[in-house]
């Protein structure tokens, strides 16, 4: 069928191109804008403006809301933080009661003779984590 010398096929075509670009500058205006509102709302504060930078750095952010996507910087797993040794106190448990945890002997012949200690834990860089960027990790084995 022709209408108006084109053929209607041609006429829909059209149509559907025309709606498709409104589409998308429909599209990528709601997308700019909801980018700007959720960075203008957002709820975790940058620790810039509060307290000066983390270890070699970081920004270092304050724990808010539980439904947000940076998580406490303890709950990161293995993968992204950086664990130091057991410390060693060689058998002084007044050192071990003051520091509040380390080892007083490494090693044993059975897992239940072998004690376990909380270490002194940091999140790598460039991980963005809930503040404090360094952390006690506990259950940790006094092997050597």
């Amino acid at each position: 069928m022709v209408l108006g010398g084109c053929p209607v096929s041609y006429l829909l075509l059209c149509g559907q191109a025309a709606l498709l670009l409104g589409n998308l500058l429909l599209l990528h205006c709601v997308s700019r804008s909801h980018s700007y509102n959720a960075t203008a709302e957002l709820e975790l504060t940058s620790a810039s403006a509060t307290h000066p930078e983390g270890s070699a750095g970081a920004p270092t952010w304050e724990y808010g809301d539980p439904h947000s996507p940076v998580i406490l910087c303890s709950y990161l797993p293995d993968e992204f933080i950086e664990c130091e040794d057991p410390v060693d106190h060689v058998g002084n448990t007044t050192a071990s009661q003051e520091l509040g945890y380390g080892c007083l002997k490494f090693g044993g012949q059975a897992y239940s003779d072998v004690e376990h200690t909380s270490v002194q834990c940091r999140a790598l860089d460039g991980i963005e984590c809930a503040s404090p960027r360094t952390f006690l990790r506990d259950n940790k084995p006094c092997i050597k």
